[in-house]
């Protein structure tokens, strides 16, 4: 049968082309093959190539023709009646051709499910074979992954539909229609070397690379400048119908493409041993020099290391010189390191851009991946920062939705890397991000176990994939490591059972390949140390006039430090509500010229006013360090110094994680010996001359509340079986000392173990058990087992309907002033500043100062609420403010009256933060 002739009447692109006309479906067909091609050269990893050559089982060459191939399928699909009557103008010359019939259903239907409903039979004129069960089908997995182009697979095929579409769904058309869809794919075909199909059935992991790669072409080859200045070309060429020429010329434009938007593999200097990638560490810590001697014997390919170590061991710099050896041993240079809040990460992109700055040997973007990102000034300048200012800086593209993980580098909050263990739309775009990388996640031990079951899904597809991965912690319990280290191996092929038994301070290493597993020895470390643990048992809410009142306990502990004038100490306390009360009673307990400072730093302060805390905080506690300013003319403040009164900070536990600070004495309220042995780990962090004699030596008190565990006023955020249990561990310490690291590794493993011998801890086990069944419920299907369909991978189109965390839902509001009118300020007196009801969606600077006065609060907490609290209708089209509320506190002549709802009220404080009472 006579193929007919390609009609370029069949558009493709007619937004902003009003005036110069529509770009046909052919065009942009060949443009994303094209850019797919230099995708495959330029942008992907060694590493990434290998697994969709290998999944389906052909040579790289081979594999690079039919991702370019399969590119420039995605949109095939647009020639169906539906997508064509879309825009009358544009279809002129089709609408009364009788070679384009249309269905009499002239209902939609979308233009990627006719892509997936009509390409397994037009591939099986290009040989692929489609009989028998279509889940077994090479031409259905394929028809599904270009359906697959929007962010979400369809539905599987049946078998009649596989083979004839057009009879199934008419509204796909027939007649002219299936023989254009015809005519593009030979096209296509022809023009990418006309590869034979495939020899294997792919894995899941192929699958998704794939799919993003094409997903990234199609976004690449529909950029309104791209798009116009082919169709300039064509235009202006001797024969516009001539498309092996467009098919060159699109290529020669690829490299500039991917260049515009940061699009490019990782490169790395030369750097044979970690003083090479260090210079500026000219003594390494022990775990430094044990893993950079011994890990590049080890690794022959991708694999998993697992560091265990107290804090202020190098574990970063360890981490990074891991990396270095797994990702080039492994051919996938890119990097990605996962935190678990927003403060550590935002301190960590720091860190990193320092360091790909000075180890690279390209220009490489280091993306900031977690919800308030663009908040942070340095990363988001509100005036246009030219791409040459710095190596490292992210431009506007590559930060955009579902782009970030696409950098060569990117530093995230742990659910960025979370969210490609859920089917969420688009999660194709964070396995092509990750597959390119070596994953470090920080703080592995600080997850529920919903997380932790999330954490190991997502390790099962990075073996799976056989991306490096690092696992960081200064708390990790032997049963959780090994379970993420077999989610990774069983992932990597490997079912037989492996323990991992951490040594502490030292590293694991997991071979990919063989699943062979290498631990170290103990080492040494520059940080151990003797810690004093002081327990008192204290009545928890009782008044500070009885002596054994939690308050009272305070009061006294703090008294050498008054006594003596000066000090800096913490108060570690596990709610809000406490660290507000704490921080009050300690403000009025001391009066006169040697009063402390009192200073309080929680998470339900607006953004802005916790990061000028967190400023002052790290100007008094931070590890010490000298005013310096470089040479061209950049100065760093001292920090460090300490004010000449005592210093307390009250805090929640933010402060475990989220900063480099360092105290003389460390006072906690009772919790899990995890979190405690962070906390911990802030006394006498760092070298210092300037000691006070009150606190010579590593000591802490721990607040322990007399009756049952935890107290009412606590709630669940910590079970009554590890608190009791924790509470014994602490009562066997010989002379009330931890020897730091021998004692932790101990500590942690006998409170976490399995206890099936008390009620409390049946309920823990319990607990855990169905929070593990509901993140399986909820996570995408293992890949242990043959993905045959792609549609579970992406069932949720949006991702905001999801939490990576249970108990993490969670609101924004704003609070604001109203006047005797009704009308809100943003001043407490509601009248210097006006409330901005109409914002233009363009004015950042505006958006940026609004959210960094919003607060995060337990979206219980305004259940009920009235109208007065509902987002301005103007906000709702402005992506970062669509969701906050407003939280009204009305100014009368006499004073401020809070927000009052369910019997609580709700007021911003100026030095406590939101209060609610």
């Amino acid at each position: 049968m006579t193929r007919p002739l390609l009609d370029d009447r069949l558009w493709g692109k007619s937004d902003g082309l009003e005036d110069v006309g529509p770009y046909p479906v052919i065009g942009h067909l060949i443009d994303t093959a094209m850019i797919a091609g230099q995708l495959w050269d330029n942008y992907l990893t060694a590493g990434q190539r290998d697994i969709i050559a290998k999944g389906w089982g052909v040579t790289e060459a081979h594999a690079r023709q039919l991702m370019m191939f399969w590119a420039g399928l995605h949109d095939l699909g647009k020639i169906c009646p539906a997508f064509q009557h879309q825009d009358q103008e544009a279809a002129a010359g089709l609408l009364e051709d009788p070679a384009y019939p249309v269905p009499d259903d002239r209902s939609s239907i979308r233009h990627e499910r006719v892509s997936h409903l009509t390409a397994p039979s037009l591939l099986a004129q290009a040989g692929y074979p489609t009989n028998g069960r279509p889940l077994r089908s090479i031409a259905h997995q394929i028809g599904q992954i270009l359906g697959g182009h929007h962010g979400t697979y369809g539905n599987a095929l049946n078998a009649r539909t596989l083979t004839g579409p057009e009879d199934q769904e008419p509204r796909v058309g027939a007649a002219g229609w299936s023989g254009q869809r015809a005519a593009h794919l030979h096209t296509l075909h022809a023009l990418c070397g006309s590869p034979e199909p495939p020899a294997l059935f792919a894995p899941g992991g192929a699958c998704v690379v794939a799919t993003g790669l094409i997903v990234l072409a199609d976004w690449l080859a529909s950029r309104i400048g791209w798009v116009r200045a082919r169709h300039w070309e064509r235009k202006h060429s001797g024969d516009p119908r001539d498309w092996k020429t467009h098919a060159e010329r699109a290529q020669k434009a690829a490299p500039e493409a991917l260049a515009q938007v940061q699009l490019a593999s990782a490169v790395w200097k030369p750097a044979k041993s970690f003083t090479a990638m260090f210079p500026f560490i000219t003594d390494p810590y022990p775990l430094q020099a044990d893993l950079a001697e011994r890990l590049p014997a080890l690794v022959n390919g991708p694999g998993l290391v697992v560091i265990t170590a107290p804090t202020g061991d190098g574990k970063t710099e360890t981490a990074l010189f891991a990396a270095h050896v797994l990702g080039h041993a492994a051919r996938t240079e890119g990097l990605g390191v996962f935190l678990p809040t927003m403060a550590t990460t935002d301190a960590m992109h720091t860190r990193i851009a320092e360091h790909v700055a000075q180890a690279a040997s390209i220009r490489i973007p280091v993306t900031l991946l977690h919800s308030m990102a663009w908040l942070n000034a340095d990363y988001n300048p509100d005036t246009d920062r030219v791409l040459t200012d710095a190596s490292t800086t992210a431009g506007e593209w590559i930060k955009g939705r579902h782009r970030g993980l696409l950098a060569g580098v990117a530093v995230g909050t742990w659910d960025t890397a979370a969210l490609a263990a859920l089917p969420v739309r688009y999660n194709v775009m964070r396995w092509l991000g990750l597959t390119g990388k070596t994953v470090v996640i920080d703080e592995a031990h600080a997850y529920d176990a919903y997380g932790h079951r999330l954490t190991e899904r997502l390790l099962e597809w990075l073996g799976h994939t056989r991306t490096p991965v690092i696992l960081l912690s200064a708390t990790l319990t032997g049963t959780i490591a090994t379970r993420l280290a077999a989610a990774y191996r069983t992932g990597a092929g490997h079912t037989s059972p492996a323990t991992i038994a951490p040594t502490y301070p030292g590293w694991t290493h997991i071979d990919a390949t063989t699943g062979t597993v290498t631990t170290s020895e103990t080492l040494p470390t520059t940080r151990a140390r003797r810690l004093a643990v002081n327990l008192h048992h204290v009545h928890h809410q009782a008044s500070p006039a009885h002596p054994d009142s939690r308050l009272a306990t305070l009061t006294r502990t703090l008294q050498p430090m008054i006594d003596e004038g000066r000090g800096c100490a913490a108060v570690v306390c596990n709610t809000v509500a406490d660290a507000q009360t704490t921080a009050r009673h300690l403000r009025t307990t001391w009066a006169g010229p040697s009063a402390p400072l009192v200073q309080l730093l929680h998470a339900r302060m607006p953004a802005r006013q916790r990061r000028g805390v967190t400023r002052r905080i790290e100007n008094w506690a931070g590890k010490p360090r000298a005013a310096h300013a470089t040479p061209d003319g950049h100065y760093t403040p001292a920090r460090g110094h300490r004010p000449s009164r005592p210093v307390i900070v009250v805090a929640t536990q933010v402060i475990e994680q989220s900063l480099d600070v360092d105290f003389d004495h460390v006072i906690s309220d009772l919790a899990p010996i995890a979190l405690l042995l962070q906390r911990a780990g802030r006394c006498h962090r760092h070298p210092r001359t300037d000691r006070p004699a009150w606190a010579p030596t590593p000591a802490m008190t721990v607040l322990i509340p007399i009756g049952k565990l935890p107290p009412q006023r606590w709630g669940t955020v910590y079970s009554e079986n590890l608190l009791n249990r924790t509470v014994t561990a602490l009562q066997g310490l010989t002379g009330g000392i931890c020897a730091i690291p021998e004692d932790v590794q101990s500590l942690v493993d006998q409170v976490y173990a399995a206890d099936w011998t008390t009620t409390a801890g049946t309920h823990d086990l319990a607990t855990e058990q169905a929070m593990r069944a509901l993140a399986d419920t909820a996570t995408i299907p293992t890949p242990t087992q043959p993905i045959r369909d792609l549609h579970p991978l992406t069932t949720i189109d949006d991702e905001d309907l999801l939490v990576t965390r249970l108990g993490a839902d969670s609101v924004r509001v704003l609070p604001v002033w109203t006047d005797t009118n009704g009308q809100p300020w943003l001043d407490r007196r509601a009248r210097h500043r006006p409330f901005p009801a109409r914002i233009d969606p363009r004015d950042t600077a505006t958006i940026r100062n609004l959210m960094a006065h919003t607060v995060q609060v337990d979206h219980r907490w305004l259940q009920g609420r009235g109208p007065e609290t509902n987002t301005p209708t103007h906000w709702r089209d402005i992506g970062a403010l669509q969701d906050v509320l407003l939280l009204p506190q009305h100014v009368t002549s006499t004073g401020r009256r809070p927000y009052r709802l369910n019997g609580k009220t709700h007021r911003l404080s100026r030095l406590d933060g939101l209060i609610r009472e």
